[in-house]
């Protein structure tokens, strides 16, 4: 027991010093540990890095990610982020005093796994589980990264104690690839792990084969989707091998009995987005743990649901409290998106008829009530009941987001790909009794109309404006800024944040961010 709580101190120190210093190049040999630990004390060491996930992704998200800039809507309310949205320089993105911090403990964390499976007397299985978590975690924090920052710094087995520059993003996305495909090769399916007691894991934030996957399946689509912004001496690659490898692991996933669509969009809003269903993947657990977790963190934003939804999730709320969220969605788009038979609409937003009725427009100035979230954390501050939360876990991914992944990649592939890409999209639309795919749609563009489904499907859950990175419509999905943007800004950086002060400090080799670094 004295070691197991050791071990746990050794995280928590880990965490609040040893990255950190890592981070300003100040670092310590992070791998000097001693072998022979228990598996309590791997999987203590693991956990820590899933607690960091939920900790880092929460502070970050609320702050300073990236899928603000592009996520769905006809009108914005809060000015920052319509500036942000519009690549006005007077926001400029990052949080000088949070950054990328958070994502360098988890990796250290995953490092330091790694380096303790790999030096245990465990039995060879279990050794190669904690380890396949260990470069699961490494992975993901670089997938992060690269969606956030682009370029920077890659750390692999160890800190050097010497100043380290940024390594072009495509470096490090093929360094992430090679470690998701570790991750893949050494992880049990969900259904196949257990704990240190024997026992079955119950939550879904405990990487498995599946999630390693997908994981894989992301990595190597931003790679081969990003190449128009990569540095000209960087694109000496075949991204029809990625698109190839890509398709091959949503495949896997997509194959596997372990995952199986939710019976309707309804499910989705009730049961898939709550969590831990057939239809989920990966997630991060947040429901009913906001107690433990502590003051802090209780109306912190984890995933977009309170940028669009107040009535009626609110119980203070009216129909008037439209007027307070950050992004709005007309009536009128709403109709569009999903026309009449396509149950999403019924299932997304709040009674939409009622709502979108001319009767009702002086209160709702004819917008619509999202509702893909339902259950909300509530607090008694002896007033009354208010909302602080969402109630509910972060889905990082689910099988129906991997479903059209595959058919972003077969209809990139061509050929023979196509008629499958077709198929996934049709199993997509068939769920939410949408009319099925016709080649005259968006002028016989199957991706484009891939990428339209996704925006549809997965409205207002924080895929959008990777989604439009990734397939290089920033000129026709994003807001003026983007558009007018040029081919060099997209090279120098506009898509990502800028990095925050403390990765300079010590460290003569850092560079900022070259396309915000003239409005500095």
């Amino acid at each position: 027991m004295k070691q197991f709580v050791y071990m746990i101190g050794l995280c928590i120190c880990l965490l609040t010093i040893g990255c950190e210093e890592m981070l300003e190049m100040e670092p310590k040999n992070s791998l000097t540990y001693g072998s022979n630990v228990t598996e309590k004390e791997l999987e203590a060491s693991f956990q820590g890095g899933l607690s960091q996930v939920r900790t880092y992704m929460m502070l970050f998200y609320n702050n300073s990610s990236n899928y603000v800039n592009g996520e769905y809507a006809d009108e914005v309310t809060d000015y920052s982020m319509l500036l942000r949205r519009n690549l006005d320089p007077q926001m400029i993105p990052g949080d000088a005093s949070i950054g990328w911090r958070e994502h360098y403990n988890v990796i250290s964390i995953a490092n330091r796994t790694i380096y303790l499976a790999e030096h245990t007397d465990l039995a060879q299985d279990r050794k190669d589980f904690y380890a396949g978590e260990g470069y699961f975690l490494k992975a993901f924090a670089y997938y992060e990264l690269l969606k956030e920052w682009g370029d920077c710094v890659l750390i692999k087995d160890e800190v050097k104690p010497r100043p380290v520059a940024k390594s072009p993003w495509t470096e490090v996305a093929d360094y992430a690839i090679e470690m998701a495909q570790k991750a893949v090769d050494l992880l049990p399916d969900f259904d196949e792990i257990t704990d240190s007691d024997g026992q079955p894991v119950h939550y879904k934030h405990t990487p498995c084969k599946g999630a390693a996957n997908t994981l894989l399946a992301y990595l190597c689509a931003w790679k081969a989707g990003g190449k128009y912004f990569a540095q000209e001496n960087q694109r000496n690659y075949d991204e029809r091998e990625l698109w190839l490898k890509a398709e091959k692991a949503c495949s896997w996933v997509i194959d596997s009995s372990v995952y199986e669509l939710a019976a309707s969009p309804e499910e989705v809003c009730t049961e898939v987005l709550v969590g831990d269903s057939k239809e989920s993947i990966y997630e991060t657990v947040y429901k009913d743990q906001w107690v433990e977790m502590g003051a802090m963190y209780q109306s912190l934003n984890f995933c977009p649901a309170r940028m669009y939804e107040q009535y009626p999730i609110n119980p203070l709320a009216t129909p008037a409290f439209n007027d307070y969220v950050s992004f709005r969605i007309k009536n009128s788009t709403v109709r569009e998106m999903f026309p009449d038979g396509d149950l999403r609409r019924d299932a997304y937003f709040y009674e939409f008829e009622k709502m979108a009725d001319p009767d009702s427009v002086e209160i709702t100035k004819d917008f619509a009530y999202p509702y893909k979230w339902r259950e909300g954390y509530y607090q008694d501050d002896g007033w009354g009941m208010w909302w602080a939360n969402i109630n509910q876990n972060k889905i990082w991914w689910r099988l129906a987001d991997v479903i059209l992944l595959r058919a972003e990649c077969r209809a990139r592939l061509g050929g023979e790909h196509v008629a499958g890409a077709i198929e996934d999209l049709n199993m997509i639309r068939r769920r939410a009794n949408a009319k099925l795919y016709d080649a005259s749609e968006y002028g016989g563009d199957l991706r484009y109309a891939i990428f339209k489904e996704r925006e549809k499907e997965l409205l207002m859950e924080g895929h959008r404006y990777y989604d439009v990175i990734r397939n290089g419509y920033v000129r026709t999905e994003l807001d003026e800024g983007f558009r007018n943007a040029s081919d060099q800004d997209f090279i120098e950086g506009c898509f990502f944040n800028t990095i925050g002060n403390g990765a300079f400090d010590g460290n003569t080799l850092m560079r900022q961010n070259t396309y915000w670094l003239r409005y500095m």
